[in-house]
This record gives C-alpha cells, structure tokens and sequence, in this order.
C-alpha cells in the first residue's frame, strides 16, 4: 500500500461537477408524493403576551390541512438551556417568532390561511439591547429561567435575564496593571449580522407508516437534532430517522434544531403525508442571526511592549432564547486575550437574553468579535508606544511549550510562523512601521496587520465506516456534513490514500443517521481532525481485512500485500489483480469488507466554571495572521482594498487546494464583517434590511486578490498532522482593515463594520 501520494494534492473536489451543472439535490429540491406545503404565522412584535388566537376561519380554507398553536404542542428546546417553545406559548419574545403554523395542499393556499388566523396582542416594552437587559428594572424574559433544563456550560444567574456567565482567572490583573508602565482601556463594538447561507432554510417531515419520523433538513448536525425531536416528542432514537441531502452552506446557522420541531408537530397531525417548508429570504433573516458584542478590553505593557495584564468583560446579545449563546460566550471568552504569553488575565463573559431574534454560531463561535477587540487594541498600544505593530507581536505571541490563559500546555503552535510568512510575503519587516503613501487628493495608502487563533473546544468523538464492495468501489460513511467546505472531498482522499486506489473509486455519503455512524456536530473546524481521523482509521481496518483475504490467495504474511491504483499486488511474482479478483477468490461468493474506525480523544477536560482553567480543554487550536493593504479616502470615506496576504496555520494540507479555497471564503466573509454587513432594527425590534438589495455582502466584484499562504506546523494527533482550517481566516480581516486605516489616515474605528458613512463621521469629530 503506497504512503503519501495523495495527501497534499490539489484534487478537484468530488461534488465539483454535480454543483456547477445543477444536479446537486438540495432539501428543497426532493419531490414526495402528496407533500403538504407548510407556512408559519409569526409575531409582529417583538415582546407581546398573546390574548387569543382563533385559527378557525383557516381551517374552513378548502385545501387546509392542518393548522397549529403553542395550545396544541408543550414542551421546551434548546441546546444548552430547554427554554424555546416549538409555537409561542402565552407570550411572544422577538419579532418573527412563530406562532401559529398551517399545513395546506399548497404554499399560497397556506399563505392564504395564515393571514386568516387572528392572534390578539397585548404589546409590552421590548427589551432590545444588552444594558436595557441587565437594568435593575428590566423585566425578567424568562421567569423561569432558573426551573429550565440546562447543559453544565450554561452558568445562569438568578433574577437576571443572563443566561451564561463565563470567567477566567489567571494571575493577578491588578498586580500586573501596577506593574506596567503604559494601560490602555477601550470599548469595541460588533453589530448582529447574518450568515447568508446560498440555500434557504428547508425542511420536510413524515412519519412514515411503521411509525418512524423521516426528518429531511439542511442542518449542519444529524444526531444532535435526532436526539431533540426523541426527546421533544417522546419518540426513542431508532424511530427518527435524519437524511441530509447536499447543504448549500451553513457558517454555524444551522448546528442546532430551528424550525423543525413546528414542521414535525404538523407532520404528526397530518396522517403519514410529507410536510415541508421553505422559507424565502426575508424569513430566513429572522430564523437565526449572529451575536451582537460590546467588548470592553484593559491593557497593561511595559515600555518594551512586553504585555503585563488583560482583562475583558464582554457583553453578547443572544436575542429571546438561548439557542447555543451559551456555548459561544464560553467558546469566545476561552480564547478573548488573544494568542499571547499574558501572565495575569480576567475575562468575564455574559451572555444576555434581549427581545431580538435568537443568536447563534457564526463562523468562529465568537472569534471574530474578540479578534477585532483585542487586535485593534494592541495595534493601538503599538502606536502609542512608538513601536511596530508586527514587532509587538513577535515579542509576545504564545509558543510551544507555553501556558495558555487557561493553563493548556501548548504543542505545534503555529502563530509565529503565520505572523513571520505573511509579514515576508507582504514585505513588512519587523522593526519597520508601515509607510503611509500620499496618493494625492485626500488619498492615502498603508498596510493593516492583525493575527486570530481558536481552539476547537470538541473533544467530541466522531466515528466512520468505509465499505469496500467486491468489486473495488469504496463506499464511506460519516455523518460529518459537507456544507461547502469539502469534507467529501477530504475524506474521499484519505480512504484513497489509505487503500491504494484512485479517488474516483470512492463514494461518500450524505449523512444519514439511520445509515452513517455518529458525529456530535459539523463545527468548530473539527470536520478535517475528528473526521478525518475517523475516515483515516476506518480504511485502515478495512485494508487490514482485504490484506488478511490476499494474503489467504497469495500464502503470504498480511503485511506483504500491497495495493496501486485500485489493484493489489501479488508480493512474490508482482501481478496485479482486481479487488473483487481476491476478494471472490478468498470468499466464495465475494464478501462486503467494513472498516470501522473513531477519532475518540483521550484526556480532554473541561474548564473550572469559577477560574476557567483546564489542563486540556480543547482538540487543537488553529492560528492565522493577515495584512491588508489598502488606500482611504478622505473626502468620502471610501476604502479601496488592493490585496489580503492571509497565512493560515493548517498542520498538514492533505488538499492544498481546498485549503486555498477555505482561506479565500474565510477572508471574504471577514471584509464583509469589516466594511459592509450589519443588521439594522428599528425601535420595535424588527429587522430593517433582511434582503440582499439592503443587507450588503463582498460580492466577486468586491473582493480584492487575496494571497492565501499555508502554514504546516503539523499536530501529533491529527491525520497526516492535519489541523482544522475553516473559522480561522474569518477573525483577523476586519482589525486588519482598521489598522491600515489608522496607519493611512490617522482615525481609530471601534465600531463594525467600517462603512464610508462612519470613517467620514470619525474624521470629522478628528477634524480631518
């Protein structure tokens, strides 16, 4: 079995074809016999208690099959804290949350009798920001907050609308503080945005005639919403049955259940008839949003720019329910003092209920508001030192051998080497301060720097099979999904690789949790790392098998035989054969060969809920530095970026080109994040701009030329030394941005995105 010829290949991805001549087959794509069209009736308010709702002029629609209210299904969701109802129960909390849903032989005949349903309001003040949150006379969103049930990641605290507290405490911040000759405190800001997923959220649901609940859906985490739906509808696991089909991407959006318990509610009152919804843009804007943050970060150096203290207290805008807001205040606040040696840190993170929609992941859990925080934060110390932003990190960026904030012994750190290729390829020295270039007419031009790391916090194991049929095709098996990134392809070429025969050979399935093994969740860039390293030893169980029947028809030891190109080679005289030859040869009739194999971590911890610190909470940590180049213009405000040198730490790349692709649709959602995406809400809670003529992302035209630079620093534990890729690029872009901005035209922006209409505010208050 030959080693290393595929691992770090560029191969074309294995679903490239299928996706560029439309072939794919999306959720909303499946065409079911007598399916019933679903629609949803959603609040207009954004916190109202529902007086009365009369549904029956909608059910006297001809065509109407079913319509529904939180009178008609109990019960709480959630990931970390059971806090949503599956319809508004009594009271409604953010403006588009469901509360009424209506099953019709046709989508306009169900639009039809949701505007006929009368929900009767009695409107109360809406809660619509963090600090009107945690006023003393805020009222308590949820009363019940302290009688839910909850993961052990949710610290909730009692009589407040917060529904995590996450802390670290390591050293002395105030010892350190004393300690230092320059401290610098500031507050940044982060607006909601959203993930803008090319697909629409898209469900359809049966139960099917034995009593199984067929769930088809574009979610990002099979077996988790498996487990929900049992739980909600009192249902055991091998009677719900998940199918993925081809997910037209998801950035966090889509890691926990959403819609689906409503669509499932109907579908069981519907006789055995597929329902589906699909929303339009407009209703997906309100499914699910991104974290809104205010961060407020104090700093303390020595004059050398050797850094004494942090200490952060972050706020997170997790909207009306939980939904994993928890998760992200922990995954966020881990990491918030940035990938440096800080002997004395304090970080307080709180996660805060408001009458918004419900927060959830984005890509980075977090790390994209607290990279912008304490990124912008040291390149302003930087400037106020006199010293070279590059410099500064150079001198204190955590290596190997290190102690991370939360006491991790740090191995195959790869921030320096990141920091070091991108500063060669853009030609910035250490020691030397970017020049500023007077283009004339207000024009200036300079170069930006920012870094970002994440660890994974998934010690979650992931299992894969891998099937060699008779007659040599390689079935695999994970319930990882492939929602844009690749994995497919991945793990395609591992199975390959370890097999000895060509990728072609090898199918990867759409995760089914009725077919494909289990795997938490499709997050945290663990895709590459667990599932890879599942992949990895499933063909290797598998080979050992084909090996063991070889060495039956050769009279050879198993470790002789070896395979190329899809055939295996007799170690005495050399033939080659086919594996079905062997295979039929060994077992009359032919045999199935499974591999089973799991990416199981030994030794993972948790974090000490009072002091944050465990010894190894998380897989492995993923490093990326940046330099942006850009020119400002000061007479209106407008940015011009000319080019993105980004360097990402990858361990190993067993595809180099998806790698480059990953690092390229990393930085183009960070320059949307950095200049144009926001979310905007009028004084009643509602979202102003959820449609893509008023919610600005990068588009190609947008996009500068990025300069994607792979890193391997490889990691003991990963296949190959491979590391996860995908939410690394997405932090450094916007605290880039900003440097290159102060560098070029002297103003400082602690607020996102940096569009022309801000810059020109700051320079006038600068009285530029």
């Amino acid at each position: 079995m030959t080693k290393d010829t595929l691992i770090g290949k560029g191969l074309l991805r294995v679903d490239a074809a299928e996706k560029v001549t439309g072939m794919a087959e999306y959720t909303g794509d499946l065409d079911l016999a007598g399916v019933l069209e679903a629609e949803m009736l959603t609040s207009p308010y954004a916190y109202a208690r529902i007086r009365s709702i009369d549904v029956s002029r909608a059910l006297s629609l001809d065509g109407v099959i079913e319509v529904m209210t939180g009178n008609d299904i109990k019960g709480l969701y959630g990931p970390m804290v059971k806090d949503r109802p599956v319809l508004a129960q009594g009271v409604v909390r953010f403006a588009g949350e469901p509360v009424a849903a209506v099953a019709a032989t046709s989508k306009q005949i169900a639009k039809r009798a949701v505007e006929l349903i009368d929900v009767q309001y009695e409107q109360l003040k809406p809660v619509l920001t963090h600090e009107e949150a945690l006023s003393p006379t805020a009222p308590l969103l949820h009363e019940g907050l302290m009688d839910y049930e909850k993961e052990i990641t949710a610290n909730v605290i009692a009589g407040t609308n917060i529904c995590n507290h996450f802390k670290i405490r390591k050293g002395d911040v105030e010892k350190g503080f004393a300690e230092s000759d320059y401290v610098l405190e500031e507050t940044y800001e982060v607006p909601r945005n959203h993930h803008v997923c090319l697909e629409t959220y898209s469900v359809i649901a049966q139960f099917e005639k034995e009593g199984t609940l067929h769930l088809w859906t574009c979610n990002q985490s099979p077996y988790v919403l498996q487990r929900a739906l049992a739980a909600l509808f009192n249902m055991p696991w091998n009677k719900v049955r998940i199918t993925i089909p081809t997910l037209g991407g998801g950035f966090g959006s889509r890691v926990y259940p959403s819609v689906e318990p409503a669509i499932v509610a109907l579908a069981q009152r519907s006789g055995h008839k597929p329902v589906r919804l699909t929303l339009s843009r407009e209703q997906d804007f309100y499914r699910i949003t991104n974290h809104g943050c205010t961060a407020t970060i104090k700093t303390g150096v020595r004059k050398d720019g050797t850094i004494m203290a942090r200490q952060l207290v972050t706020y997170w805008d997790t909207g009306a329910y939980a939904d994993c807001g928890p998760l992200v205040v922990r995954n966020s606040g881990f990491t918030s003092a940035g990938p440096y040696r800080i002997e004395n840190v304090k970080i307080d993170a709180y996660c805060v209920y408001t009458n918004r929609p419900v927060a959830t992941a984005f890509r980075g859990y977090g790390i994209p508001h607290v990279t912008w925080a304490y990124e912008c934060h040291l390149n302003r110390i930087a400037h106020e030192l006199g010293l070279d932003p590059l410099e500064i990190r150079l001198k204190n960026v955590i290596q190997d051998g290190d102690r991370s904030h939360t006491g991790e012994k740090m191995v195959a750190v790869g921030m320096k080497d990141c920091l070091e290729q991108v500063a060669k390829a853009a030609n910035w020295k250490p020691g030397t301060k970017p020049a500023v270039v007077d283009l004339g007419d207000g024009r200036y031009r300079s170069l930006g720097l920012a870094c970002s790391w994440k660890g994974t916090m998934r010690h979650h194991a992931t299992s894969a099979t891998v099937r060699v049929l008779e007659e040599g095709s390689v079935e695999v098996n994970c319930s990882n999904v492939d929602m844009g990134q690749g994995s497919s392809t991945i793990y395609a070429q591992i199975a390959a690789e370890e097999l000895g025969i060509p990728v072609e050979q090898v199918t990867v399935r759409h995760p089914d949790t009725f077919i494909t093994p289990y795997d938490r969740t499709t997050s945290a860039s663990r895709g590459t790392f667990h599932g890879g390293n599942a992949v990895m030893n499933a063909a290797r169980d598998a080979w050992q098998q084909v090996a063991v029947y070889a060495a039956k028809v050769f009279r050879c030891h198993p470790d002789d035989v070896k395979a190329e190109n899809g055939l295996i080679i007799d170690p005495e005289t050399g033939h080659k054969y086919a594996f079905g030859d062997i295979l039929n040869k060994a077992v009359i009739g032919g045999v199935d060969v499974i591999g089973r194999g799991n990416s199981y971590m030994e030794g993972g911890t948790g974090l000490d809920r009072e002091t944050g610190q465990g010894a190894n909470p998380t897989s492995f940590w993923m490093y990326a530095a940046q330099i942006v180049d850009l020119e400002v213009d000061t007479r209106t405000g407008q940015t011009t970026v000319h080019k993105i040198f980004a360097a990402s730490d990858v361990g190993r790349a067993i595809n180099e080109t998806n790698c480059v692709q990953q690092i390229h649709g990393g930085v183009t959602m960070g320059l949307g994040i950095a200049l144009s995406e926001e979310l905007t809400f009028d004084d009643k809670g509602r979202i102003l701009n959820n449609n893509f003529h008023d919610y600005k992302i990068q588009t190609c035209m947008d996009v500068p030329p990025i300069e994607a630079i792979l890193v391997e620093v490889p990691h003991p534990l990963g296949p190959y030394g491979a590391k996860g890729l995908g939410e690394a690029p997405v932090g450094p872009v916007a605290p880039a941005v900003a440097d290159a901005v102060a560098n070029a035209a002297g103003i400082w922006i602690r607020r996102l995105p940096m569009t022309p209409e801000r810059l020109l505010e700051a320079f006038r208050k600068d009285g530029k």
